[in-house]
């Protein structure tokens, strides 16, 4: 998938979802969007823990991250 991405000469479209349990544990997923010979394709990149709420600065970092590690950050 990560190799895919980066060779993808097309725009990568990302999208966040953040929640919490009940017992007070909270998550981000993030996805992307993109199509590829002319195929819609939506993905799952990661589904990420977080100690903190999720607030802007929390989902910011936990993006980077991820787009690091797919290294697409330069995208």
């Amino acid at each position: 998938i990560a190799t895919m991405l980066r060779e993808h000469d097309g725009r990568l479209n990302f999208a966040t979802d953040a929640w919490s349990l009940p017992n007070h544990k909270a998550f981000i997923a993030l996805s992307v969007h993109l199509e590829h010979n002319g195929i819609p394709i939506a993905m799952i990149l990661d589904i990420v823990k977080v100690v903190e709420s999720h607030s802007g600065m929390v989902l910011a970092e936990a993006f980077a991250n991820v787009l690091r590690e797919f290294r697409i950050d330069d995208k």
